[in-house]
């Protein structure tokens, strides 16, 4: 009758004459609603619903009040609609659906499907059913087909069991009760079926008490039979058994076919069983080619199908059972095989390829031996083959063939790779060597001219510089490489350590008249903790290498960052080192970090270096779990971008009332600078402004004090465009006097430049990049002061002399010792020499208490090693043993080394060779 409408399930106000609204009137589809009471009142039907019943509007409902009159000729029918309303009311369900039938007019009925709604209806007086009829008579006679096909065909089943030569029953799965057996099982077990229908199957076939595992186990399925054999106890015989699971008149349930030892079904079985094994143990595919055409597949078995992949359908209905799975490279090579089997009557092997269904390509070994017609069993000349898939094999000696290739490509790169540095490193090592061997000649040479030997001096102290950055760089490497670098977690400022790193670089960007950019942005948190040597080191190589590919009066920068992270109690930060230098090309950037690699440009082949900074900087990096980023452009420039978590210092709380709503001006022409400048000040709770030119400072000031509003004081960069920060400075003070502190900034070392700036009015210097901890501390003073003039740059610990104090130095080696003992005795220390631990452990032993201020301790002599005496010294029973300060003087100058002297009881660390500023600053800090 039609397709179901939305309609059926809302309710339409306009209605026909019979009460049928007037939309659902005109839908092809049949629709009826009926009052839910004893009979189901009938309220109204559309044209639709009577057409189909053969009924005009007016005789349907002359006959019928009711759906129980109309359903008289099957009131079965109406019972089971009744129950099917009173169920679903029952459980609160208002949407309904089943298959009815329809009694017709002229007699019979039609099926239709019945979708329907419960709703009340008050117009109606109560709960109503709107019901949507589907036509389903085709669908229904298809079932009825379907299952008189299935009855003929179960009916056709049990007459093959019924004539089954060996014996079958059919047990259900969940009762174990036998619900059928055949003739031959009746025989065997000597009762007719009557008497053990309906009985247990584990009682009847095995004189079991409770079921048997093989009836139980989970190896049945509905899809192939599982076969084992039994011997059974009560019939005294063994049984070849087939077991599967079947649908036996709506019950699930287990068949049984089965044949005894005695029967030729069985003898056959176990020949079978023997020759499945033995081409079971063939491992590939079996196959009978048909001789006459060379092509066609006669018979196969073994693991012929998996091989090919097709199954069997799709081998006999696509392939027509013709070996077309051959590839057509290799067909006629197997025929000249083939052929060669016939002619000589031997056996024959090649190695061919075949195409899978899947269109995989596979390498079989194949062999074939050819019998002739007349000694064929049927007349025809047939060759055997078989095949076996060899792929894996082929495929991994092809791996490893070119894994021994790339090896041993990889190793002559690597061997090319060392010969390169060694005859680099050879050529960069005896650089700054013949400049130390040939400067110590010239001084020889020299001995009355102090200027002369002043110079040669400085030339070696440069040289021998040099050479050991060389040194440590290939150390360094060779630690990284053998995964014995160790890194240190210890309190770091960042402020410090940027300091610390740009006094390496001012002087080495002025004597090129490089532009330097220094800024922090956004570094709320200062103070962190990490390894801070290894950063250092990390921002050393990569502005070393920036300075050094940058021409002179390029720019240089060096930007720190502090991103949002959302780890508690960690921070995300950038350190970002860009350059306008020359660039590197597309096709080497790749190959940056690689050990002793540099890219191959003329203008790089006049710079010394390793190769191997980018090296370490990349394999630090990765040890901090960072990463490191690089876009560059050949001939416009470069940008490390370093990318690192770290673990947060706990921050204190600064007390900033007093710098509270103080107003303050920053003047620089970097635009980013100034943003990030009052940014800070915007946090200590000051007020900021910022302008980028000393013109537009000048007017700012000069307006702010005539509105009576001047600034607290003003931030003034050194260098800018057009009006430079001393013009600027010296144009303010002239304006306005001495009443406005002005703090000037720069990235540059400002000592040249220092008395110019105090004589115009300078009152105090922060060096780039500008920190929060820098500018509280300046503006503290300012207010702490009272006035600018106390401030100057931050006031120096005072030093006390370290003259009269007394070192015990413990080395082994004679000339390093003269050395050392030179340098200290220049400084006003007194000292004592010990040729190894041993010694110095008998000389402090002898020693009276307090006579040593510090013992300098090498590590590696013999006798007795540094560790070992330290820790003998910190043992003895006397008071200074445990306070005496003990520096570790050594060569070994890694993290782990670092680590073992603290562990042996050292206080600090200081690295060979000597820096007598390193050695005097350590000493200062623990000679009391």
């Amino acid at each position: 009758m039609g397709n179901r409408t939305e309609q059926s399930k809302g309710y339409i106000p306009q209605k026909t004459g019979n009460g049928c609204p007037a939309v659902i009137e005109m839908l092809k589809t049949g629709m009826v609603s009926c009052l839910l009471d004893e009979d189901l009142t009938f309220l109204w039907g559309n044209s639709s619903f009577f057409t189909g019943l053969g009924y005009t509007q007016e005789a349907f409902c002359s006959l019928f009040n009711n759906l129980r009159q109309y359903y008289a000729v099957i009131p079965d029918e109406f019972a089971f609609i009744r129950q099917k309303l009173t169920q679903a009311l029952k459980k609160n369900c208002f949407d309904i659906e089943m298959n009815v039938r329809l009694p017709l007019k002229e007699g019979g009925f039609s099926w239709a499907h019945l979708y329907g709604t419960i709703k009340e209806d008050t117009a109606a007086g109560g709960m109503i059913l709107l019901a949507e009829l589907t036509d389903v008579g085709e669908f229904m006679v298809k079932q009825e087909e379907q299952e008189r096909l299935c009855q003929q065909k179960l009916q056709y089943f049990q007459f093959m069991l019924d004539t089954y030569e060996g014996n079958v029953y059919v047990s259900d799965m969940d009762t174990y009760e036998l619900l059928y057996v055949n003739q031959h099982t009746c025989d065997v077990l000597g009762e007719p079926a009557i008497k053990v229908l309906g009985h247990k199957c584990y009682e009847v076939i095995q004189g079991r008490t409770s079921p048997c595992p093989f009836c139980t186990n989970n190896k049945l399925t509905e899809d192939q039979f599982y076969e084992w054999e039994f011997k059974n106890p009560v019939l005294e015989r063994t049984f070849r058994i087939k077991n599967r699971i079947i649908n036996w008149e709506g019950r699930r349930a287990r068949l049984e076919l089965s044949y005894d030892m005695f029967s030729t079904e069985y003898k056959l079985a176990k020949k079978d069983q023997e020759r499945d094994a033995l081409i079971r143990s063939v491992p590939g595919g079996l196959a009978r080619v048909d001789g006459r055409d060379m092509r066609t597949v006669l018979w196969y078995s073994g693991g012929f199908l998996d091989i090919i992949g097709y199954t069997k359908e799709q081998f006999e209905k696509e392939l027509h059972s013709q070996c077309t799975y051959a590839h057509p490279d290799d067909i006629e090579h197997v025929d000249a095989v083939m052929e060669q089997s016939k002619k000589t009557g031997e056996s024959t092997m090649l190695e061919g390829r075949i195409v899978t269904r899947d269109g995989i390509s596979k390498i079989l070994m194949l062999t074939y031996s050819y019998v002739s017609g007349e000694d064929s069993w049927d007349g025809i000349p047939s060759y055997y083959s078989v095949g076996v898939d060899v792929t894996a094999e082929r495929m991994e000696q092809a791996r490893q063939k070119r894994a021994l290739e790339d090896a041993c490509k990889a190793a002559q790169i690597a061997n090319d790779a060392k010969t390169n540095f060694l005859s680099s490193m050879s050529h960069d090592i005896r650089t700054p060597m013949n400049a130390i061997i040939g400067m110590a000649v010239i001084a020889q040479a020299n001995l009355q001219s102090p200027e002369r030997i002043q110079d040669c001096l400085n030339k070696i102290n440069v040289s021998s510089r040099h050479l050991l950055s060389l040194i440590n760089e290939v150390l360094d490497m060779s630690k990284i490489e053998s995964g014995k670098v160790d890194l240190l977690s210890e309190p770091v400022s960042l402020p410090e350590l940027i300091e610390d790193v740009m006094d390496v670089f001012r002087p080495l960007a002025a004597e090129k008249h490089q532009e330097l950019q220094i800024n922090a942005d956004h570094v709320r948190h200062e103070n962190v903790v990490s390894d801070q040597g290894r950063l250092q080191q990390v921002l050393v190589n990569l502005l070393s290498n920036a300075v050094k590919y940058t021409p002179d009066g390029g720019s240089v920068g060096l930007r720190v960052r502090e991103l949002p992270s959302f780890a508690k109690g960690r921070g995300q930060y950038e350190f970002i080192v860009t350059d306008n230098g020359i660039g590197m090309s597309e096709e080497y950037i790749p190959h940056i970090f690689e050990p002793f690699s540099r890219a191959e440009e003329s203008k790089t082949k006049q710079i010394q270096g390793t190769g191997l900074g980018m090296a370490i900087t990349q394999n630090i990096v990765r040890m901090m779990n960072g990463t490191i980023e690089v876009k560059s452009t050949l001939g416009v420039g470069s940008e490390f971008i370093v990318a690192v978590s770290f673990e947060l210092c706990e921050e204190v709380d600064e007390n900033t009332d007093e710098l509270a709503g103080l107003p303050v001006l920053v003047v620089d022409d970097d635009q980013i600078i100034c943003e990030s400048a009052a940014e800070i000040l915007d946090e200590l709770g000051m007020r900021s402004s910022w302008v980028l030119s000393g013109k537009e400072a000048v007017r700012r000031v000069v307006d702010a004090h005539e509105a009576k509003d001047d600034f607290f004081a003003v931030i003034l960069d050194w260098k800018m465009p057009e009006m430079g920060g001393l013009e600027t400075l010296k144009v303010i003070r002239k304006q306005l006097g001495m009443d406005i502190p002005i703090i000037v900034i720069s990235a540059y070392d400002y000592s040249d430049i220092e008395e110019e700036f105090w004589m115009a009015g300078a009152d105090a210097f922060i060096t780039k990049p500008l920190f929060k901890s820098k500018i509280s501390r300046t503006f503290h003073q300012i207010c702490q002061s009272g006035r600018s003039d106390a401030m100057a740059i931050p006031v120096e610990k005072a030093c006390f002399s370290l003259d009269g104090k007394r070192i015990l130095l413990v080395e082994d080696n004679q000339l390093n010792r003269e050395i050392a003992a030179e340098l200290l005795e220049m400084n006003g220390f007194l000292i004592d020499e010990a040729e190894n631990g041993q010694l110095a452990v008998d000389m402090f032993k002898a020693s009276a208490p307090g006579k040593y201020d510090c013992i300098l301790m090498d590590i590696q002599m013999p006798v007795m090693d540094g560790y070992r005496a330290a820790e003998t010294i910190r043992a003895l029973n006397r008071e200074d043993a445990g306070s005496v300060p003990i520096l570790a003087l050594t060569a070994n100058a890694f993290a782990t080394d670092i680590g073992k002297a603290h562990s042996a009881g050292m206080n600090d660390h200081v690295a060979k060779p000597i820096e007598v500023g390193r050695l005097l600053e350590t000493l200062q800090r623990w000679i009391r």
